[in-house]
């Protein structure tokens, strides 16, 4: 196995058996990515309605738009199928009252608006939002906004609006142009939507991002291969590639036999395919997910969303001020009782403790690619990175998942195909208890739903 820099990667099953004995536990990702901490392991403390900490300085704006078209068998994310324009007006009005907790002028460094999908809103709706965003807000620096979007969607009015208010970026969800696969998985669009949709997104002058998945039920290498070449042909910016993760509330489970799951076999053979594929096509490996083309104007955008003080709004949205994530109602019933009445719609929150803080610090360095430096670390903690993760740390030099060049831990060539997994094997053992809990509940509602196909896994509401 060849890594696109041509680095040889030895991976024997005696090898994959090491790498598996020295992850232990931290096998599973069922949430968000683990540099993405503690979303991707959201447990969470029950605090209805405490308000949130108020931080100066400017900081992200996220918001969540729930309103989906129909119900991909993939997603677990907060999201509403079938809602009418009375719904989505009551949604919307939340939004804008919500947002009110911004003091006017409150400087905004990054801005993105997901769901769900943002543009099964009507275009004046979600103008409407954009519109009180940018005027309450004041955008400074050169950071990049991104709407979500999908192909049967998104519309010229929506870009009209997206152009009026300074929005740089959309990010598509695709996730396959393979008619059996999409319909595997529920995806409501063809190839040739989703083809025309990029040139009219492309040719708007907007940067385009692209989502695709793999390790999907019927999906092939070269499946994945043809999807990815023909993308790159239509001028988009990057492709974000993930695999295909399972929890609780991941509905494709029922669909999937054992062999189709993604063990560590499996896992590693896909994304070593994924890396040489986008390199073949000329895009560049920016973040272990997301692949860009080779160009000055592609690398333009940064992600920040994950750095600061961040105002999150909307059903089940988090923020994050100082040393707290607030969480949201995620019933879409109760957060709007509560904005309406003029209460907060925080329901969870998550204090971040120093060993939280340690987590979140391997979560940006080796969880986004970047090496571990450790006179950083002593500075940020006043001790050394040493002192707190030899255990971990040896564990993964045995497995040559990382090596140890002295001022800083690099991933190996090895341990880049599992950035993953090696910066869970870092997270403390009760968080890892936790994604293990969640991940066994899953696999039973996934053999339940084998035995009784009437039964559904309802998403977050």
């Amino acid at each position: 196995m060849q890594t696109p820099n041509g680095e040889s990667v030895k991976l024997t099953q005696a090898n994959l058996e090491r790498i598996a004995v020295a992850l232990g536990t931290a096998l599973h990702t069922p949430y968000a990515p683990p540099h993405v901490y503690p979303m991707s392991a959201p447990a969470f403390t029950s605090n209805p309605q405490i308000e949130r900490q108020r931080e100066p300085g400017p900081h992200g704006l996220y918001i969540h738009v729930p309103f989906c078209n129909y119900s991909c068998s993939f997603c677990f994310y907060a999201r509403r199928i079938g809602d009418g324009l009375p719904e989505m007006e009551r949604y919307v009005r939340g939004l804008r009252r919500e947002l009110e907790w911004a003091e006017p002028g409150t400087p905004l460094t990054q801005l993105y608006v997901g769901g769900g999908t943002p543009t099964a809103l009507p275009a004046e709706l979600l103008d409407a939002v954009l519109g009180d965003v940018f005027t309450r807000m004041k955008p400074e620096g050169k950071l990049i906004h991104t709407v979500e979007c999908s192909p049967e969607s998104v519309s010229d009015g929506h870009l009209k609006s997206f152009a009026r208010h300074g929005v740089g970026r959309v990010s598509m969800g695709i996730q396959s142009l393979n008619q059996e696969v999409l319909d595997i998985v529920n995806r409501d669009h063809g190839s040739g939507q989703a083809l025309e949709a990029c040139d009219r997104l492309v040719a708007s002058g907007l940067m385009v991002n692209v989502d695709l998945i793999y390790g999907l039920p019927g999906q092939s290498e070269a499946v994945f291969r043809s999807d990815f070449e023909t993308l790159a042909a239509r001028g988009i910016h990057s492709i974000t590639a993930y695999n295909l993760r399972i929890n609780e509330r991941t509905a494709v489970v029922q669909d999937m036999a054992p062999t189709d799951q993604l063990d560590l076999a499996r896992l590693v053979r896909w994304r070593a395919f994924v890396q040489q594929t986008a390199a073949a096509a000329g895009f560049v490996q920016k973040t272990w997910h997301r692949f860009e083309r080779n160009t000055p104007e592609a690398a333009r955008y940064e992600d920040k969303t994950g750095a600061g003080n961040q105002l999150g709004i909307g059903q089940s949205a988090r923020s994050r001020f100082g040393s707290t994530i607030y969480c949201n109602h995620a019933s879409v019933a109760v957060y709007l009782e509560r904005v309406e009445n003029g209460r907060s719609a925080v329901e969870e929150t998550f204090h971040l403790g120093e060993e939280d803080r340690r987590i979140r610090f391997v979560g940006h360095s080796l969880g986004v690619g970047k090496p571990i430096v450790r006179e950083a670390y002593r500075q940020t903690f006043g001790h050394a990175f040493d002192d707190d993760f030899s255990e971990p740390l040896e564990r993964m030099k045995r497995a040559d998942l990382v090596e140890d060049a002295g001022d800083a831990v690099h991933l190996t060539p090895t341990g880049r195909l599992f950035y993953d997994l090696v910066t869970l094997a870092f997270y403390p053992q009760r968080i890892k208890d936790w994604l293990e809990e969640r991940h066994a509940i899953a696999m039973r509602k996934g053999q339940s739903r084998a035995t009784n196909p009437g039964t559904v896994v309802p998403g977050l509401s």
